[in-house]
């Protein structure tokens, strides 16, 4: 259990406000019953915890779970204490009991998680008519943008190189195109897709400026570096905010966000084998 937030927080934390309304509307569509029980896993810094606490229906209850003390006290500090049970603990082990749930909500974690022991836990702790939500990105495919055309297809080859090497050939390497097999082993028997984009025009608003210098810092570390030097050279126009030409600033310019939400219930069988013998191997 580590108590420091992922080296990727700052950038996180500026998708959320660039898109707070977007995301704030996928919370709001989720099926959480009157009286019903939520979990946050992880909660990261409480955006979502935040805007769950706000929505619940009438006597429904919510618990935020975390493994770094950092984004728990950042929980603590800006959600009402009578309206989250916020715990410090491993989203392997979970401190609650088999289907203590109606709703599991999962937000772009998996990365750094093991997601087939993550997904698993998750599926324990759902009540057998209840659901886990996952919203999880394909980082190919997340951020689409006007490149130059010279980088329109090496940029990409160059994110999937670096991304090979630093997560392997598995699920964390595109983690929307491998999940409905995962929560279909691990036992959910209904899995149900939605992909949403969020969209934005130039001139960019302050939010999604600053949610593109973030991206473009990512892509800087990953990709840039596999460019040839003429290549990096049209990389660094392309990325620089004072650059009339600009991503920024061209005219035109569009930013699409494609995101994947998955709705999974468990499936009849397996809930039952879960209560009598434990969750599926």
């Amino acid at each position: 259990m580590t108590g420091a937030p992922p080296q990727y927080d700052a950038y996180q934390s500026s998708f959320h406000e660039a898109f707070r309304v977007e995301l704030y509307g996928v919370l709001d569509a989720l099926p959480i019953p009157r009286g019903g029980s939520v979990l946050d896993v992880p909660c990261g810094d409480g955006f979502y915890s935040r805007r769950l606490a706000e929505r619940l229906p009438a006597g429904a209850t919510l618990a935020a779970v975390d493994a770094s003390q950092e984004y728990l006290d950042r929980v603590r500090a800006t959600v009402r204490a009578d309206a989250v049970d916020v715990r410090r603990a491993d989203a392997y082990e979970l401190p609650f009991g088999a289907a203590t749930f109606d709703l599991v909500w999962c937000a772009q974690s998996l990365i750094s998680l093991d997601p087939a022991r993550a997904v698993r836990e998750m599926f324990r702790v759902t009540k057998p008519d209840g659901a886990v939500a996952i919203l999880e990105v394909d980082e190919f495919h997340h951020v689409l943008l006007p490149w130059p055309a010279e980088l329109e297809a090496v940029l990409p080859a160059a994110v999937h190189a670096a991304c090979l090497r630093e997560y392997g050939d598995g699920i964390k390497l595109a983690p929307t195109r491998k999940l409905r097999g995962l929560l279909d082993r691990v036992g959910f028997g209904s899995v149900r897709r939605t992909t949403i984009s969020f969209d934005r025009a130039a001139p960019f608003g302050v939010r999604t400026a600053a949610f593109l210098t973030h991206h473009f810092e990512h892509l800087r570390r990953l990709a840039r570096p596999r460019l040839l030097p003429a290549l990096q050279k049209v990389f660094d126009r392309a990325t620089d905010p004072g650059a009339a030409d600009s991503l920024y600033n061209r005219p035109g310019s569009e930013l699409v966000c494609i995101n994947a939400i998955y709705l999974a219930r468990p499936s009849r069988e397996t809930s039952a084998r879960l209560l009598s013998d434990g969750p599926p191997a």
